[in-house]
C-alpha cells in the first residue's frame, strides 16, 4: 500500500499552483518593442516584433514533446527543467544585445514553458479529485491570468531603466522554482507513482476500458472552436468602438486589462460554479460570451463596453472545465498526452482565429469588425449547443452507473 499523500499541505498546493504564474508571460516585455526597433536598426521591424511571438513556437513544440520528457525524467524533473529554461531564456536578453542570441533565448523561454505547461493541470489531477480538484483548477487558471498581469506591470516599471532591464522580470522564476521544489518533493512524486501503479493494476483486474473517451475528444475540439470565437475580443473590439464612435476610446487598453482581471476573479470561483451547474457549466459560459459580445455591439459608452468585456472574459472558466473533463474521462496512462493535445488545440485555435473569422465572413458575404463579432457569437452558440448534448449524455451515463 502507498503512503498517504499530504493533500491538505499548503506548501504542496502553493508549489503546484505557483508554476502557472509565468506560463503566459512571454509577451510581458512587448513594451520593449519600440526601443528595440530603434536599437536594432539593421533588423526589420517584423523581425523585432517576432521576438514576442517566437516563444509561442517553442511552447507548442515542447508541449507535444513534454510527454516524452515526463516519461524519461518524471514530472518533477521535467517541470524544474522547464522552469530553469524559462529563467535562463527569459533573462538572457539583459546580458546580451546580440539579436540572434536574443531570438534563441526567446525560443528557450517558450520551450521551457511548453515543458511544464501540461503539468500545471495534470499535477492537480494526480493528487486531488472531485470538488477539490475543480477548485484548484479554477485557482490555477486565475493565477495564470494574475501572473501575466503582474509580469506586465513589473516589466513596465523596469522599462523605465532601459529595454534590457525589462527582461529581468523573468527573475520571478526563481521564487517559483524554490516553491515548487520544496512543495512537490521527491517523496511526494514517488508516492503518486506508486498509487498510480496500484490504480492501473486494479483497473486491469476489473477489466476497465482504456479506450479514448469520445466525449473528452469532442470537448477538446470545442475548446478549439471556442478559441476561434474568443480572439475577436482582442483583435476586433478596438475596431468596433471606432465604428460606434464612442467617446474616450483611449480607455480601451484599460478596459482590456480590467476584463482580464475580472475573468481571473471569476475563474477562481470555478469550483463553486461547477457545484451549481455541473456539466452545464460550459453552456453557461458560452451564454456569457454571447451576452458580452452583444453588449459590445450595443455599447452607448465606454463604461458599458468595459462591463461587456468583463462578461466576455468570464468565459475563461471553460479552461478548468476542459482540463477537468479530460482528466476524468481519459485513462491515467494517457492523461498527460491528451492534456498536451488540449493545449495545442487551444493555441492552434487562437492562432488561426483571424483566418477562420475572415473565411466565414467571406462565405457569408459580410465585412467589417461588427460582423466579425456577430460571427463569433454564432460560433459560441454552436459550442454551447454541443455542450448541452455532451451534458445530457454525461448525466445519463451518471444515472446508469448510480442505479
Amino acid at each position: 500500500m502507498t503512503q498517504n499523500i499530504k493533500q491538505k499541505s499548503p506548501l504542496l498546493k502553493v508549489g503546484i499552483l505557483s508554476i502557472s504564474t509565468l506560463l503566459t508571460a512571454a509577451s510581458a516585455v512587448s513594451g520593449t518593442l519600440p526601443m528595440m526597433t530603434k536599437h536594432f536598426t539593421h533588423e526589420s521591424v517584423a523581425n523585432v516584433k517576432a521576438l514576442v511571438t517566437i516563444p509561442s513556437i517553442g511552447m507548442v513544440i515542447f508541449v507535444l514533446l513534454s510527454t516524452l520528457f515526463i516519461k524519461y525524467l518524471g514530472k518533477r524533473k521535467t517541470v524544474l527543467l522547464g522552469l530553469f529554461c524559462g529563467l535562463i531564456g527569459g533573462v538572457a536578453p539583459f546580458f546580451s544585445t546580440n539579436f540572434h542570441l536574443i531570438q534563441i533565448a526567446r525560443f528557450v523561454l517558450g520551450a521551457g514553458n511548453g515543458l511544464y505547461s501540461t503539468s500545471t493541470a495534470s499535477l492537480i489531477g494526480d493528487i486531488w479529485s472531485g470538488d477539490e480538484q475543480r477548485t484548484l483548477l479554477g485557482y490555477q487558471s486565475a493565477i495564470q491570468t494574475f501572473g501575466q498581469s503582474l509580469a506586465v506591470f513589473v516589466a513596465g516599471l523596469l522599462l523605465e531603466i532601459n529595454w534590457q532591464a525589462a527582461y529581468l522580470v523573468y527573475l520571478l522564476f526563481i521564487p517559483i522554482i524554490l516553491l515548487f521544489a520544496l512543495g512537490y518533493s521527491k517523496e511526494t512524486e514517488a508516492q503518486i507513482k506508486s498509487r498510480q501503479k496500484e490504480e492501473l493494476v486494479k483497473a486491469k483486474s476489473e477489466k476497465k476500458t482504456t479506450n479514448v473517451p469520445i466525449l473528452a475528444l469532442v470537448a477538446i475540439l470545442m475548446s478549439f472552436v471556442y478559441f476561434n470565437a474568443i480572439m475577436p475580443q482582442q483583435t476586433d473590439t478596438p475596431l468596433v468602438i471606432q465604428q460606434l464612435n464612442l467617446v474616450h476610446q483611449e480607455f480601451f487598453s484599460t478596459a482590456l486589462a480590467l476584463a482580464g482581471l475580472a475573468g481571473a476573479v471569476f475563474t477562481a470561483f470555478y469550483g463553486k460554479i461547477y457545484q451549481l451547474l455541473g456539466h452545464y457549466t460550459p453552456v453557461f459560459t458560452m451564454l456569457l460570451g454571447v451576452i458580452g459580445y452583444w453588449g459590445v455591439l450595443h455599447s452607448p459608452n465606454m463604461l458599458v463596453f468595459t462591463i461587456s468585456m468583463m462578461v466576455i472574459s468570464a468565459t475563461n472558466i471553460i479552461f478548468p472545465y476542459i482540463y477537468g473533463a479530460v482528466m476524468e474521462d481519459v485513462p491515467a496512462t494517457s492523461k498527460d498526452f491528451f492534456l498536451s493535445l488540449a493545449k495545442v488545440f487551444n493555441n492552434g485555435g487562437a492562432f488561426i482565429s483571424p483566418y477562420t473569422m475572415a473565411l466565414t465572413a467571406s462565405i457569408l458575404h459580410l465585412s467589417g469588425p461588427m460582423n466579425i463579432i456577430r460571427i463569433a457569437m454564432w460560433y459560441l452558440v454552436f459550442v454551447g449547443i454541443v455542450f448541452v448534448i455532451l451534458a445530457i449524455i454525461r448525466n445519463n451515463r451518471l444515472r446508469k452507473t448510480t442505479k
